[in-house]
């Protein structure tokens, strides 16, 4: 009788080591997920808060995932001088490398993507995009940057963006000398930095038609007539011009009048910031559009 109280005791004993281990295993992770989400939402209210002034981040929904370190954020609304710019359904954040003001190291899965190009952050060629018919750009793709604390240099190694009807960019990019404790400086130090380097891929999935069809709606001329003038456009600037620049206008002219693909380039031997090489394309109107590169110090090749 006394064995078999003592046995049964062993078991209530057994069964409630192994009920707490049960609960320890249930109960370890969700905590876990509660307290790694706690952080998460607070780290993204810091880094939001932090960059207020440069632009405003308004959004929806944190959530972490302990398992693949994933972070998730919905309803993101990126807004500059009190216009909406940006708006993305969700953005999966991953490879996350933690930094002050910014993550060191982020790769950034972008789904449902609208870019509002009415918005006075796109200056004039939000203009023209709109007048093109893009008032709202739909995107998706993925980012994935790096920021060295040591050699302050940033890197966009992986930029894949996908905008309907218009094409799929794929590109690198490299600024030296940009790390700093201060936001606003990282962002002024990107664009104005030299020498900075660059290389952009396009893949025309319907912007080189809306140009050409606007400029055909335009100049009342038919396609054969707009081809002809572009050759002739061209021709007459790389007549003068030296062999670097006869052969970009060569291409930029064979893109536009036969082949969908076309890469740019910035060298860090031209000695240009990022800043400088946007503000070299002079865009002022669709016919100016067609002769703009004339004043970029870039390389313009197809494939």
């Amino acid at each position: 009788m006394v064995w078999c109280v003592m046995n049964i005791s062993k078991k209530k004993i057994i069964i409630f080591v192994v009920s707490i281990l049960i609960c320890l295993i249930i109960i370890a992770p969700i905590t876990a997920y509660f307290i790694a989400n706690a952080n998460a939402k607070s780290k993204v209210a810091s880094f939001t808060k932090s960059i207020q002034g440069v632009c405003s981040i308004n959004y929806g929904d944190v959530s972490y995932n302990i398992l693949n370190r994933h972070l998730k954020i919905s309803d993101i609304l990126i807004s500059c001088y009190d216009e909406k710019a940006f708006f993305i359904k969700e953005t999966e954040f991953n490879h996350i490398v933690s930094g002050i003001p910014v993550p060191l190291n982020v790769q950034a899965d972008l789904k449902g993507g609208t870019a509002y190009t009415a918005a006075k952050v796109f200056k004039q060629y939000g203009e023209y995009a709109s007048k093109l018919g893009y008032n709202n750009v739909n995107f998706q793709g993925r980012i994935s940057y790096t920021l060295g604390k040591v050699s302050k240099e940033f890197k966009i190694v992986t930029f894949n963006i996908n905008a309907d009807n218009i094409g799929f960019f794929q590109g690198q990019m490299k600024v030296p000398n940009v790390y700093d404790n201060d936001l606003r400086v990282i962002y002024n130090n990107i664009l104005n930095n030299s020498p900075a380097s660059f290389a952009l891929d396009f893949s025309d999935k319907g912007l080189k038609n809306t140009v050409i069809s606007k400029f055909v709606q335009i100049s009342e001329f038919d396609n054969n007539t707009i081809n002809e003038k572009i050759k002739n456009a061209f021709y007459k600037r790389a007549v003068d011009s030296d062999n670097r620049t006869k052969e970009n206008y060569t291409q930029l002219e064979k893109f536009l009048i036969s082949s969908n693909t076309i890469s740019i380039n910035l060298l860090e031997n031209s000695n240009k910031s990022i800043l400088e090489t946007i503000n070299s394309f002079d865009i002022t109107g669709y016919r100016k559009m067609l002769n703009s590169i004339k004043n970029a110090e870039v390389e313009l090749f197809t494939k």
